[in-house]
């Protein structure tokens, strides 16, 4: 009998420690740019899709539910006042300077203007003084890598409200 409560212990602490990490409490690791050394010439119709598969993807899990119903004004107005949990947005952030750097070729038009592009175009819609505005142009200006920040930065200057 003890056997089995010692062994039910272990599976239920592995099990726990599993989900725990799966939650986002433990941090993932960071994002790969497929384009982040290519040429222009060089970029591919499959590593656009793959940067575009991976900026949807953090965005929506940085802004969980609502990300989904941004055409509703009320939606955009409570998420520009608050901000969204660190990492997500440090792994947003990652992924729109690696975007930036395919959009900053068509003056960033497709991730980040304000009438074409999405998701970022929602940052770029907000004041900057939102909080939500402002958390993730601290993100953007965290990045680790040069090439994603100057090119994340240089969007933003070009399409975000001021």
């Amino acid at each position: 009998m003890k056997k089995k409560c010692l062994a039910w212990m272990v599976v239920m602490t592995v099990a726990s420690k599993a989900a725990h990490a799966q939650d986002g409490a433990s941090p993932r690791p960071a994002l790969a740019c497929p384009v982040i050394h290519a040429a222009p010439q060089q970029v591919t119709e499959r590593m656009v899709k793959d940067v575009t598969d991976t900026l949807n993807r953090t965005f929506d899990d940085a802004l969980g539910p609502d990300a989904r119903r941004l055409d509703q004004p009320k939606v955009v107005a409570r998420l520009a006042a608050r901000t969204v949990d660190e990492q997500r947005m440090a792994r947003l952030a990652q992924a729109a300077g690696c975007a930036a750097l395919i959009d900053e070729r068509s003056s960033c038009a497709q991730y980040f203007d304000t009438e074409l592009g999405e998701p970022l175009s929602l940052f770029m819609r907000m004041k900057k003084t939102a909080p939500l505005r402002r958390q993730f142009e601290q993100a953007v200006a965290r990045l680790p890598a040069a090439p994603l920040k100057r090119a994340a930065q240089a969007c933003i200057r070009l399409i975000g409200k001021p």
